[in-house]
């Protein structure tokens, strides 16, 4: 092979900036996409890849617009487009070739609408083919590659073209991962048997998986599954493709000064509004809200979650509300936690996300972990006595309802 390319993959990205709040898992740092983009722009600027690949989940799109009717939507469909058009701007002024497709958490229309309806799925980069393939979730939330997507598939491994391919989605293929959602194309054997028998594609790119896995050669295809960009550490990986094989490396933009330690001040949804049929922020919570911000103190909402009277979408859809009525006063909710009983029935578990939730003991080590805080110099207002107790004994001040 005589083509050479370098690829830097980012992927999972769950932007938001336009939109207001943030993804439902905390951990999910929508809010700091847009500046760590900017880092990432100095990775391309000293790296110098032919070519930057996003796999999907561009946008963390909220429930109620993802799965439904946008002319219900029409606030938070021109905010998600907005949120394309701000990643777009950044592609447009790398100084390297790019190529994106959707994920599960875009919104196909609002993609469009910035990306173009009858954008190409191939482009030729220093002799080699990359195809993006743009697959859904369809029953049970599994992806599967149908019509033109498939038949693009099929011909792309026999159509007489011996230039060596690179294969673009956002699901998995291989390795086989388990997990309680699901990963893998419904007929992710199929897919990989078609691609070994061709001994045409050289490398698999994909995201969805946020642990990601290491890079897997089968047959002189390697499948990578990258890391997630919008969890600390910010990872990517550098792809390199020549005659001596195919070579992937795992890199991060997250430094220890981005860990530095900061308090937080965790105030319960039941100090912010009166119920969650009226999600409106009370009078005096945004004071609650605004001290902490002022204090330098990073604000976190609790939500007391009862799953069996509220489902995953419904819990988000009211984080979402809050965060929309946080807004109106100038302010901004980045992370939310949805704490749950640790009494939970089997049945009630399962309705869980596959990243399940934390009980009130697991709650503050968990958003120390995930958001990097000092619990030392940490508050919390509101919530109860058992969420009082443990956020006690991990050394958070108690501060009187208000």
């Amino acid at each position: 092979m005589s083509a050479r390319i370098t690829i830097l993959h980012a992927t999972d990205l769950h932007l938001r900036r336009s939109l207001p709040g943030s993804s439902g898992h905390a951990v999910r740092r929508s809010r700091e996409v847009p500046e760590l983009l900017e880092r990432l722009a100095d990775v391309v600027a000293a790296r110098r890849p032919d070519l930057l690949v996003l796999t999907g989940d561009l946008v963390d799109v909220p429930h109620p617009l993802l799965h439904g009717d946008p002319a219900h939507h029409p606030e938070t469909m021109a905010e998600a487009v907005a949120d394309y058009r701000l990643l777009r701007r950044w592609l447009d002024a790398l100084p390297c070739r790019w190529h994106v497709i959707p994920g599960n958490h875009d919104r196909a229309d609002a993609f469009a609408t910035v990306f173009g309806i009858d954008r190409p799925a191939e482009m030729r980069v220093n002799g080699v083919r990359v195809v993006g393939f743009e697959d859904w979730e369809v029953a049970d939330n599994r992806a599967e590659r149908r019509g033109a997507s498939r038949d693009r598939f099929l011909a792309l491994l026999d159509d007489g073209d011996p230039a060596p391919q690179v294969h673009l989605q956002h699901y998995l293929i291989r390795p086989d991962v388990a997990y309680r959602y699901p990963l893998m194309y419904r007929e992710a054997a199929d897919l990989a048997a078609a691609i070994e028998r061709s001994g045409r594609v050289r490398a698999v790119l994909s995201g969805h998986w946020h642990q990601g896995e290491p890079a897997l050669t089968v047959a002189g295809t390697t499948y990578s599954v990258c890391p997630t960009f919008c969890e600390w550490p910010h990872r990517y990986r550098m792809v390199t493709i020549d005659g001596d094989g195919t070579r992937v490396e795992t890199a991060a933009i997250g430094t220890a000064a981005d860990r530095r330690p900061r308090a937080a001040a965790f105030v319960a949804l039941d100090r912010l509004i009166a119920s969650p049929e009226a999600p409106e922020v009370l009078g005096t919570g945004i004071p609650l809200l605004r001290r902490a911000a002022d204090a330098g103190r990073r604000p976190v909402v609790v939500v007391a979650w009862q799953p069996d009277r509220l489902g995953w979408r419904a819990i988000q859809t009211l984080a979402d509300a809050v965060a929309r009525s946080v807004r109106a006063a100038a302010l901004e909710l980045d992370a939310a936690y949805f704490v749950v009983a640790g009494d939970l029935d089997p049945a009630v578990h399962a309705r869980l996300p596959a990243e399940g939730a934390p009980t009130a003991d697991d709650l503050f080590p968990k958003a120390e972990r995930e958001l990097g805080l000092d619990l030392s110099g940490s508050t919390l207002t509101g919530g109860g006595d058992a969420l009082a107790a443990a956020a006690s004994r991990h050394g958070l001040a108690i501060h009187p309802s208000e």
